[in-house]
């Protein structure tokens, strides 16, 4: 089925024309974003967004690269479904769409969770992903599963949710009806600057969580943690032929994001997002553009040689 367009304009981008398109992709009615013309990058959000976290991102790569921002499964304007949200099945879902797109050869960046299914996505499907860049994730099996574990040092600021979501019914039935509690506690968290979020954006994500089943659905990409323990360590038996970029935020994951994926490739560079949290798409979009057209265009220089130590609240 040809992907269908609809003709309207993101409004906090407009001297840019994004197109908001839906495809048929794995039995999921997918809704993306795409705009520009040139090399093709694929953006890949994580919990609790949507493809809108990329918008400012988004506009400065689409000067010279065409760009596409698909709504993972059960977020934004894709259908929300039941189960699925391993990563590898959502790997399917954006291979897919990329099919139906003509994209044979892509660069991808990853986020959160979306670092996951990225990292499916070139692991299932060798030659389609070119080069790899993955933000603050480290992935389960080969980090992730230490922050789920219950330390001392724990406090209101800490990544509970990794272990609590683990359990979603449990999960669903305290969080349902604080949907908004959720979301200011998520984009406090870990963040260099907690009021980056635009209150326009903030609304909107909480208008999407809000709707019938996606609040389960995004717990749902934390229960699928033990599957994706097993699909990525299964994976990682044949380490990738790319080159992978691993960027932390200076105020969050920092220089442990390579630390995490230095066995998963044989190239594998690291650098720090300045003046960013976990947030850096809303938090410092200038640079994280910045280091993504670094390290797709100067294809033989890694874009932030230097790993100086990021620090964690």
């Amino acid at each position: 089925m040809e992907p269908q367009t609809i003709q309207r304009t993101t409004p906090s981008a407009p001297s840019d024309r994004i197109g908001h398109r839906k495809a048929k992709a794995n039995g999921l009615d997918l809704h993306y974003l795409i705009a520009g013309e040139g090399p093709a990058i694929l953006l890949l959000h994580g919990f609790p967004q949507h493809s809108l976290m990329w918008r400012r991102v988004l506009a400065t790569l689409a000067s010279d690269h065409k760009v596409i921002a698909p709504d993972l499964r059960g977020t934004g304007g894709t259908t929300i479904t039941p189960a699925g949200y391993d990563k590898r099945t959502m790997a399917a879902d954006v291979q897919q769409l990329l099919s139906q797109l003509d994209l044979q050869h892509i660069d991808v960046v990853g986020y959160d969770h979306g670092a996951g299914v990225a990292y499916q996505l070139a692991a299932r499907y060798p030659g389609l992903v070119q080069r790899l860049c993955v933000i603050e994730y480290a992935l389960p099996g080969f980090g992730y599963e230490q922050e789920m574990a219950p330390r001392p040092d724990r406090n209101a600021g800490s990544a509970w949710q990794l272990g609590f979501f683990t359990i979603p019914e449990v999960a669903e039935h305290f969080i349902r009806g604080r949907e908004r509690d959720l979301l200011t506690w998520f984009f406090w968290h870990a963040a260099c600057n907690p009021s980056a979020v635009t209150p326009e954006d903030f609304e909107e994500y909480v208008r999407q969580i809000s709707k019938p089943g996606a609040l389960r659905a995004g717990i749902n990409y934390y229960a699928a943690v033990w599957q994706d323990m097993e699909d990525h360590k299964e994976a990682s038996r044949t380490r990738l032929n790319i080159p992978i970029l691993a960027l932390g935020g200076e105020c969050s994951y920092g220089e442990h994001v390579f630390d995490a994926w230095e066995p998963l490739a044989h190239d594998v560079r690291g650098g720090l997002i300045r003046d960013a949290g976990h947030w850096p798409a809303d938090e410092n979009p200038a640079e994280v553009a910045r280091l993504l057209l670094d390290f797709f265009q100067r294809r033989d220089e890694p874009p932030n040689p230097e790993r100086a130590p990021g620090s964690r609240h």
